[in-house]
């Protein structure tokens, strides 16, 4: 757990004890005593972070490693939220993440979605309403993304690497809606 950087807390910082300097600490209250006060209102809130006056913020960092398995690689096409325009750019699943890039060619990535945190969308209904076939979505925190895969094809073979339970629910109902059709 990481110490409050509050001031009710500064007299256990203070104390070096063993335990204490073994694990990596934030600077004890002393050294900071003398920064000068700065006016709340008059300084963003950035410029305040290194003032007496403290960010509250606690970062959550997990390390995630990308596998060494590409499940799927090739060209989609995004919506240009702006511009409401077609976009290709190359995509590599490497699960749980997707690195996007301008071209194969390109040597720095230019996205990175993470899939454990995203939510995949598939709706036939969605794409009658846009009146553009073999889309489908991925939905972020921040942000939703509208993605179009070549054909039909490609579309399911890119929704079972972005998220496998998803296409197989996908491929059963088709399946089902084939033999009902099939029978009549």
């Amino acid at each position: 757990t990481c110490p409050s950087l509050s001031d009710s807390r500064c007299s256990s910082m203070d104390q070096k004890t063993p335990e204490n300097s073994s694990r990596a600490s934030s600077p004890s209250c002393s050294d900071y005593e003398n920064f000068p006060m700065v006016p709340t209102l008059e300084t963003s809130y950035l410029a305040r972070a290194g003032k007496n006056e403290f960010l509250n913020l606690v970062p959550d960092i997990e390390e995630m490693r990308p596998g060494s398995v590409v499940s799927k690689k090739g060209f989609l096409s995004f919506m240009e939220p702006r511009s409401n325009s077609w976009v290709k750019h190359f995509v590599v699943v490497r699960r749980p993440y997707v690195f996007i890039y301008n071209s194969d060619k390109d040597p720095v990535e230019r996205g990175v979605l993470n899939l454990s945190t995203a939510q995949v969308e598939y709706s036939e209904d969605q794409q009658a309403m846009l009146k553009t076939p073999n889309t489908f979505a991925v939905c972020t925190k921040h942000r939703g993304i509208l993605l179009q895969a070549n054909n039909e094809k490609d579309m399911n073979d890119w929704l079972y690497a972005f998220n496998p339970l998803l296409a197989g629910t996908i491929r059963s109902k088709l399946a089902r809606r084939r033999s009902g059709l099939m029978k009549n």
